[in-house]
């Protein structure tokens, strides 16, 4: 009995959870995913080749009294769901027991029809279309004499199943384009630093050339240098990009739940009360239409939603998957996420929004000095729980009285993100960007940052 020929995923699913009950589970919960994608990459200015990805795996968490255990199949035979499920048995029966475990989710009272994630003509695409694709990033690299060091166009198409013996029973599908390019460019003895940029679509396939070309016009911009004399305090504008991954490795790990029941979150106790400048209103937007990680439902089944996170500055809330909700002594908000069929779930982010300012592009880079930052490298060693940050910028440009100088190689940039949140942040651009995979956000002046010159 194997999977295409005679059963679907979603009839996969439940015989797995049947075979779960049978073989002495209290409870069982399955979560299937079928993945089809081609993937294209290049670098060094030439398309290296295409991946062709046409998997199914199956997830299987079981509880016995209060002791779970988790294991996974790609065999889609009843054998091989058998072994699976047998597997997470054992490992639940030897398992410590977890006194806070309270079972698995019910159904949701209903469940949102978010709309623009899945695109049938991009189910349908073939895969020369996404080689095709990246060739014409590749001869947009090489017409304006630039260096693709790396390139590559995506489409998927997902289907997820998730099955639980209280009842839950979901089916989802969703379609993906993506590309990204990586650009440097040389004149004369200056060689730029690595530009990235990265688009994504639910629904429409995504033009590489288009984001070469713009790798390429911020590539440009560092083909003047600049220097800055020594350390010191200035104003700094964080690219959406930037801004986005600063938040990511230190606000935004004190708003998930857990951190927040172990005592690791600097907001545990400040619900609210002002956390942040009232410039800044955060949401987390599971239905986010078109959104990266839209969907219907979550990792456990838990109807997706939108839960405000930040609003003008008070915290508001935290997202939590089912079984942190319980443990803080409220619900999931549907942020149980999941790297795959072959992890367990966990609380995540789905698509961050932050709300943009009403300060246009020219008057974020006003003054005597400011500092672009375009990128950084090293914000996964920032510290979440005290804000703490050094980064190394890549690039940065030097702009005075509104006109940019030139980048300046080897800046260094370093503060605390909880403090400059709540004093130091100016403004917030007007327009909204999605730099990143799940980030919509304009770019943040703060003043009064510590910059320093590479020694």
């Amino acid at each position: 009995m194997a999977f295409p020929e005679r059963l679907s995923l979603h009839e996969l699913a439940v015989m797995a959870a049947r075979i779960a009950v049978k073989e002495g589970a209290g409870e069982a919960e399955i979560y299937a995913v079928k993945e089809r994608s081609y993937a294209a990459t290049a670098a060094s200015n030439r398309i290296e080749g295409l991946n062709i990805v046409d998997e199914t795996g199956i997830g299987v968490r079981v509880a016995v009294g209060k002791r779970t255990g988790f294991a996974y199949t790609t065999s889609l035979s009843r054998r091989g769901l058998e072994e699976a499920v047998r597997e997470a048995i054992a490992l639940a029966r030897t398992s410590s027991e977890d006194k806070y475990w309270q079972g698995f989710p019910y159904p949701s009272p209903s469940y949102p029809e978010p709309g623009s994630i899945y695109s049938p003509s991009l189910a349908r695409i073939d895969p020369s279309e996404v080689v095709e694709g990246l060739a014409g990033l590749v001869s947009v690299v090489r017409d304006e004499g630039a260096s693709l060091v790396m390139g590559a166009a995506y489409v998927s198409t997902i289907e997820r199943v998730i099955v639980n013996t209280n009842g839950v029973y979901r089916v989802d599908a969703g379609t993906i384009s993506a590309a990204y390019a990586e650009v440097s460019m040389k004149a004369g003895d200056t060689t730029t630093p690595g530009v990235y940029e990265l688009e994504s679509s639910r629904t429409v396939m995504v033009s590489p050339a288009r984001v070469g070309e713009r790798a390429i016009a911020k590539a440009k911009m560092c083909l003047r240098r600049a220097s800055i004399d020594s350390a010191r305090k200035t104003t700094v504008v964080f690219s959406p990009k930037a801004f986005a991954q600063l938040l990511r490795a230190t606000l935004l790990e004190s708003l998930l739940g857990d951190n927040v029941v172990r005592g690791r979150s600097i907001f545990r106790d400040k619900l609210d009360k002002q956390v942040a400048s009232e410039k800044i209103t955060i949401v987390d937007n599971g239905v986010l239409k078109g959104g990266d990680n839209t969907w219907r439902f979550d990792g456990e089944g838990v109807a997706m939603q939108k839960t405000t996170l930040i609003e003008k500055g008070v915290l508001r809330g935290f997202v939590y998957d089912h079984y942190w909700g319980l443990r803080a002594g409220l619900s999931s908000t549907g942020n149980a996420v999941r790297a795959g069929y072959a992890s367990r779930p966990s609380p995540g982010f789905t698509n961050i929004v932050v709300t943009g300012g009403d300060a246009r592009e020219e008057e974020l880079l006003e003054g005597s000095e400011v500092i672009y930052v375009e990128d950084i490298q090293g914000a996964h060693t920032s510290n979440p729980e005290t804000g703490e940050y050094s980064v190394l910028t890549n690039p940065a440009i030097l702009y005075r009285e509104g006109e940019p100088v030139g980048w300046v190689p080897g800046l260094m940039v370093s503060g605390n993100m909880y403090r400059e949140i709540m004093e130091n942040l100016e403004m917030l651009g007007r327009s909204t960007a999605h730099p990143l995979t799940g980030f919509y956000l304009p770019a943040a002046r703060f003043s009064n940052i510590v910059v320093a010159p590479k020694q």
